[in-house]
């Protein structure tokens, strides 16, 4: 059960639909993380492109994205995710 339901792509509207499209645009999908925030447009909007930035191989990162993506994975797994 989720403590903080996430908007569903299909339920988006205005604000919320954009930044999915936005989202699949620059991480080339839309993290379930993102569907949570969406809750709180405003501040999501801002957290996009820092993230996208982040996540980018090249770009002033040190780490390769393959051994970022690992990182989010193991993440996920240690602290028991659904998904």
């Amino acid at each position: 059960m989720d403590r903080v339901p996430g908007i569903i792509r299909d339920e988006a509207k205005g604000e919320v639909a954009r930044l999915y499209k936005h989202a699949d645009i620059l991480l080339s999908r839309t993290p379930n993380s993102w569907m949570v925030m969406a809750n709180q447009p405003f501040a999501t909007k801002f957290m996009l492109p820092l993230t996208s930035t982040l996540m980018r191989q090249g770009i002033g990162s040190v780490l390769e994205t393959r051994t970022k993506e690992l990182a989010i994975i193991r993440t996920s797994q240690v602290n028991e995710c659904a998904y």
